[in-house]
């Protein structure tokens, strides 16, 4: 099938009927806005924060490449799901087509809007009552408010990374690097093998998985 044929596809039988990209858009802004205000209220500022921000960082960055790569690419009993909707995202966007034509195909760029739930209400607070028994509190508020912003910065940055080359952000040289490893990721060929860092390539790195 060819990539005409398989957005088609995708518009007509994947994405709900109902669903609204600039709803989407607008309520991922909003929630986001929200939710960094209000987390970062609790947080107790000092000059530990930037650490304990960036170690929250590092425990995020992680996660992603671990989750990515063994759950996103391979056939994982229990995530077959998670398989078949990552598989969409690479079905629609490929080498040389890594944009959106119709506004609608942002539900397969942004993270669909149920998922987003499922980070802020249920896997951020079970993390975070979690960590209370063995962390201070002040870090797990610490915690809430860098996972908050990361995954804000996820999304950003994957945005950026499926711009069109015309696009101004595109002139700098560091989102030319982000969209150069990420459209490696795409590749039919290698997307199951390389490049599985979205915001950033560390872990491909240390896991020698950097094309």
């Amino acid at each position: 099938m060819d990539l005409a044929r398989t957005r088609d596809h995708f518009r007509r039988h994947v994405i709900p009927p109902r669903y609204s990209a600039r709803a989407h858009i607008v309520f991922f802004c909003l929630f986001e806005l929200v939710a960094i205000f209000l987390t970062g209220s609790f947080v107790d500022w000092s000059w530990r924060s930037p650490v304990y921000v960036l170690l929250c960082f590092a425990w995020a960055t992680t996660f992603v490449y671990l989750i990515h790569r063994f759950t996103l690419h391979r056939k994982v009993p229990g995530f077959g799901w998670a398989f078949r909707l990552h598989h969409w995202h690479h079905a629609i966007y490929l080498p040389g087509h890594m944009q959106y034509e119709e506004l609608n195909d942002v539900y397969m760029l942004l993270m669909p809007p149920w998922i987003q739930g499922l980070y802020f209400f249920v896997y951020l607070p079970a993390l975070a009552v979690a960590l209370s028994f063995v962390l201070p509190l002040t870090f797990i508020f610490h915690l809430l408010f860098a996972l908050t912003l990361w995954y804000a910065l996820y999304e950003a940055v994957h945005w950026v990374e499926h711009l069109s080359d015309e696009h101004p952000l595109s002139r700098f040289k560091i989102v030319q690097g982000l969209q150069e490893h990420h459209v490696w990721h795409h590749h039919p060929e290698f997307r199951d093998h390389c490049n599985f860092g979205i915001v950033e390539p560390s872990h491909d790195y240390l896991w020698g998985t950097k094309r």
